[in-house]
Order: structure tokens, then C-alpha cells, then sequence
């Protein structure tokens, strides 16, 4: 059973975005996957604030990060990543930018998941 941690991010989307896309721990980035915005960090925080600009909300908070943990050997990282889509498409129903990677750096596999807080439809907040 996997579990789930979720924590809002104020200071530094790109500084999320640029930890998550480790390439030590996605193996080489083949284990990235975005919705909506650059595999590159640096770009996708640019897009992420595009979309904020729009938005209707004014607080502190840029995005969200979530992570799902699973047991060793529970799950590979391909079928990780397709779980973690079908978890955002179910949550965020394509209507937030996302970018998601998958962690083989350890015995147990997991996801990162950075979304934007801001809607790209009508720039309402999560």
C-alpha cells in the first residue's frame, strides 16, 4: 500500500521543480512526465508563473507538491508513472500544469509531483 504526503509550496516553485528532476534519481530524466509545461525546470516555473499571473487567488502559496511512496518491489517505475497520471488526472482534470518524476534512488520506489496552484481554464486556485 502506498502511501501519501502533500505540502504546499510558498518560497520557491523552482527550487521544488529543479530537486524533483534530479537526474541522479529519474534516471537521467527518462523517468520525468509534465502536463501542461517544459521538462525543464527552469522553463516550467516560468510557465507555472504565466499561468499565475491570470489567476484569481493572491496568497503566498505558487504550488503543491505531492509524493506517494510505495513498498519495495511493490511497483515498477514505469507503472508508477502511469499511476501517478491516472492520480492526476483524477485530481487536477488536466486543468493544472504539472510535472511529475519518479525516484529510483532508493530500495523503495516513489513519485514527486509539482502542480501549479492556478487553473489554466479560469485561473481559479486549487
Amino acid at each position: 500500500m502506498a502511501t501519501t504526503k502533500i505540502f504546499s509550496i510558498s518560497a520557491d516553485d523552482l527550487a521544488a521543480l529543479n530537486y524533483i528532476a534530479n537526474p541522479d534519481k529519474t534516471d537521467n530524466g527518462r523517468l520525468i512526465i509534465t502536463e501542461g509545461c517544459s521538462s525543464d525546470p527552469l522553463q516550467a516555473s516560468h510557465d507555472f508563473a504565466e499561468i499565475r499571473k491570470h489567476g484569481t487567488d493572491k496568497s503566498s502559496v505558487l504550488a503543491q507538491h505531492f509524493i506517494v511512496c510505495f513498498k519495495p518491489g511493490e511497483i515498477t517505475p514505469e507503472r508508477a508513472l502511469q499511476l501517478g497520471q491516472e492520480i492526476c488526472e483524477h485530481f487536477l482534470k488536466g486543468e493544472y500544469q504539472y510535472f511529475m518524476t519518479c525516484y529510483i534512488d532508493k530500495n523503495h520506489t516513489h513519485l514527486h509531483v509539482v502542480f501549479n496552484k492556478t487553473n489554466c481554464i479560469d485561473g481559479r486556485t486549487f
